[in-house]
Formats: structure tokens, C-alpha cells, sequence
């Protein structure tokens, strides 16, 4: 007899095991096949929703389930029979609501065509560890809409990451498109965290040692040779020095403020996996990046969101007598909590005060992995004063940990990401109208075009 519960019963490695070899088919799938393998899937009693959201997000036209109402049948066939529970039931109808809408707002749109470039259109990555998979999403989507392909990061000279945000922007750097950076987080997160992890086995336990080793492997197969001065795309990556009191920013360039760009520069070349190491560097998940007598820690404590060092590299430029033209910047987050009232009560009992301690400790977390969104607002607001377009990309109902594993949990992430898109269509169809303005008026100022802000 077929069985008659829910696939999300099944045991962990089942569905890991069942989502590995998904993203196996995936990377060298095309679309067409990706569609006929979601119609296979949509059917199949231990296929997970997770399996259609992953072939959804990376392409899969979900048209098949429309045709003679095939989706809502079977769904009410496998409702019926018990092999999906009320539990999963409303994420399995929201999929067939939105599914189509979904990939048509993604693909069918007239695509923008570019000409001749003007002017350093700049880049920002946020910091969020798992969370960086939101980042991608954006820039997946956003490009297929605007392009019908993925050639949105290639329109960027500058590119600007803190923390994951740093390995998403030298991955993009070395030539990975977002799909492949997209695979490469999805498995890379099982490679470093402990799925099994707590707050206490990092702080008393061996968890951190092990997680900076995975890490540091993860790395050094990304970016094997990489370089900075090799790049042909100015970059920029924050990270805190520590090894003195106070601690001290610290930023790895590629570029001077006083030579034209590629030129030779006399400080020693860095590699792409010391600087996104010592930017990664989460204190609680990771030890310090050693680089001589530097060391580093994550650059999140300064710029979780690297719009401030955008603009403190901007100024330099200035200061130097080298002024850029800034023709245009986006900045990409990995996604903001819902906001909701928070319950913080004061006493002077023992158990209030350990209650207010986990109360600060949530607070120092939230500014750190990027919860506080004054600097967008001076960004904003600094870009407004200067005549420079402003574009701001981050989904909100993102409440995951930044170490997150669960491939469930990290697929309910990129749902919300991808209704979010579909809701605020206009974020990135106003970007695409910028880039065809930037392509198609080369000989106006840029500093005279209208601000806009998202």
C-alpha cells in the first residue's frame, strides 16, 4: 500500500540525502528539464516542498501543473490520502497559487538591452551568514527579469562585501554566475556549521576550532590562486583588526587613491580567501584570520551593511585628488526580521537579570549581523544629497540564523524572498530603467539625474 505520511517525516538524511542528488541534477539541468523533473516531483509521495521551491527558484517552469488543473488535482488526491499533513498542506497550496506568477514576474519580461557604459556603478553586499543565500535570490531574479539571463553582477565596476557578502562578491569577482553561487552556498553550508550546534558547544566546546577548519578548506577550494590586483573589477572587503586595543578597521583593496586603476600597486598582493576569511571571521563561529602581525575578525562589527565603507573609499578618492564619477549604487541585504514589539522587562532578581543579559546579548547580535538600518538610511540619504541613484534590495520576514542547516528552513527563507520580489516589482524594474539610462545617455552628467531610492 502507498504511504500515507508526510514526506517531512521523513528522517533527515532521507531528505538530505533526496535534496543532494536534486542539486546534483540542477547544476547541469536546463530549464526545460528542470520543469519536467518538478511535474515528476509534484506527484511522488516523498518528495518534499522544499524540492519544488529549490527547481522553482533556479528556473523550472511550473506551467505543467496548470494544464487540465494537474497540480490542485493531484495535491487534493495526496491531501486526501494523508501523504501531505495539515502542517505542510498550506505550504503546498501557496505553491500552486503563486508558483506561476512566480516565474512569469522572473522570465517574461521585455529584457533590457545595454549599450555603451559610463560612469562606476557600485555594488554593496551585507553580511548574514546562511542568510547570504537571500542576497543571491535578489540578484538571480532581478537579473532574469530585467536581462533573461544572468548577466546583472557583470554591470557592476565595483564590488563591496562584508562578511558573506565578501564571498558572495569575490566568488562574483572570480566569474561565478549567481546560480553557481547559489549551489556553492547550498552545499557549503553543511561543509562548515555543525548541524548539531549550540551556543554553549561554541563557546565551552571544540565547535569553533573544527568550523574555522572547515572553513578555511571551504575557502581555499573557492579561491585557490585568486588574487586581488589580478581582479579587473575594483573591490573592497572590511574586516576589524584586533590585535591592538582599540581594534581597528581594516581594508582589502585592490585599487589607490592616488593611481589610475590597474595600475601596479606597491603593498603585497592579497588573496581572495584571506580576505573573505579574515571578513568572515564570526566571533562564536569562527577564530580570528592571522595575517602577519594582523588579527581579524569579522568585518560585520564595522559594516555589516558596506555602504558606509562605499562611502568613506568615495571620499578618499576626493581627498586625494582623484575624484570617481559614482554613477549609480545598489545595495543588496540578506533580508530584515518582521518588525514586532520586543518584551524587555527590568527587575532585580536573579532570574530577571540573566533574563536582561540574553535580552543585550540578542541586541549585540542584531547590530552585528546587520538589524540596524541607519546606515542604509544615511546611504540613502547621502546619495539623495549628491544627485547619485539609490537602489536598496532586501526582503523583510527574514528571521533565520546565520548558521542555519536545515535545507527546510533555508527553503522557507528563499519562499518569502521570492514572494517579497514578486510583490515589490517595482524595486527592480526602476533599477533596470537606471541601467538603460546609464547605458543610453553617455555624454550627460550623472550627478544631474533624479535620485532614486528603494
Amino acid at each position: 500500500m502507498p504511504p500515507s505520511r508526510c514526506a517531512h517525516k521523513m528522517s533527515r538524511r532521507k531528505k538530505t540525502e533526496r535534496i543532494e542528488a536534486l542539486v546534483t541534477f540542477m547544476e547541469t539541468a536546463d530549464r526545460q528539464a528542470m520543469g519536467a523533473r518538478l511535474k515528476e516531483i509534484w506527484a511522488i509521495p516523498q518528495s518534499t516542498i522544499t524540492e519544488l521551491r529549490l527547481l522553482l527558484t533556479m528556473g523550472a517552469d511550473p506551467s505543467c501543473l496548470y494544464e487540465d488543473e494537474y497540480g490542485r488535482k493531484t495535491l487534493e488526491d495526496r491531501l486526501e490520502l494523508g501523504r501531505v499533513c495539515e502542517e505542510c498542506a498550506p505550504k503546498w497550496q501557496a505553491f500552486i497559487d503563486h508558483a506561476l506568477n512566480v516565474h512569469e514576474e522572473m522570465w517574461e519580461k521585455k529584457p533590457v538591452l545595454l549599450g555603451k557604459r559610463r560612469g562606476l556603478v557600485a555594488l554593496c553586499l551585507d553580511g548574514g551568514g546562511m542568510r547570504g543565500l537571500v542576497s543571491i535570490v535578489c540578484l538571480l531574479f532581478a537579473s532574469r527579469r530585467l536581462f533573461g539571463n544572468e548577466t546583472l553582477p557583470n554591470c557592476f565596476d565595483w564590488l563591496i562585501g562584508t562578511s558573506t557578502g565578501s564571498v558572495l562578491a569575490l566568488n562574483l569577482a572570480k566569474g561565478k554566475t549567481a546560480s553557481e553561487c547559489f549551489y556553492d552556498y547550498w552545499k557549503m553550508k553543511n561543509k562548515i556549521f555543525d548541524e548539531n550546534g549550540s551556543t554553549m558547544s561554541r563557546l565551552l566546546g571544540d565547535q569553533v576550532r573544527i568550523q574555522t577548519q572547515s572553513m578555511n578548506k571551504v575557502l581555499k577550494e573557492s579561491f585557490p590562486t585568486q588574487t586581488f590586483q589580478q581582479c579587473s573589477r575594483r573591490l573592497t572587503v572590511p574586516a576589524l583588526d584586533i590585535a591592538y586595543a582599540p581594534a581597528k578597521l581594516h581594508i582589502f583593496r585592490n585599487y589607490s587613491f592616488t593611481l589610475p586603476f590597474g595600475a601596479a600597486l606597491p603593498d603585497e598582493d592579497i588573496n581572495f580567501r584571506d580576505a573573505a576569511r579574515a571578513s568572515s571571521a564570526a566571533p562564536t563561529y569562527f577564530e580570528p584570520h592571522a595575517m602577519g602581525d594582523h588579527r581579524f575578525v569579522d568585518g560585520s562589527f564595522v559594516a555589516n551593511y558596506p555602504l558606509n565603507i562605499l562611502f568613506k573609499e568615495y571620499d578618499q578618492f576626493a581627498k586625494h585628488g582623484n575624484p570617481i564619477d559614482l554613477s549609480g549604487v545598489l545595495s543588496i541585504g540578506t533580508g530584515e526580521p518582521a518588525v514586532v514589539q520586543r518584551k524587555y522587562k527590568c527587575g532585580t532578581s536573579i532570574k530577571s537579570r540573566a533574563k536582561n543579559i540574553t535580552h543585550v546579548t540578542t541586541l549585540i547580535l542584531e547590530q552585528v549581523v546587520g538589524q540596524d538600518l541607519t546606515a542604509v538610511e544615511m546611504a540613502s540619504d547621502r546619495c539623495a544629497a549628491h544627485g547619485i541613484p539609490f537602489f536598496r534590495i532586501s526582503p523583510v520576514g527574514i528571521n533565520v540564523r546565520i548558521d542555519q542547516t536545515d535545507d527546510g528552513k533555508l527553503m522557507d527563507m528563499v519562499w518569502t524572498t521570492l514572494l517579497y520580489l514578486v510583490n515589490n516589482l517595482e524595486l527592480i524594474d526602476s533599477l533596470g530603467n537606471f541601467m538603460n539610462s546609464i547605458h543610453s545617455e553617455p555624454d550627460s552628467d550623472s550627478r544631474r539625474r533624479s535620485n532614486t531610492v528603494l
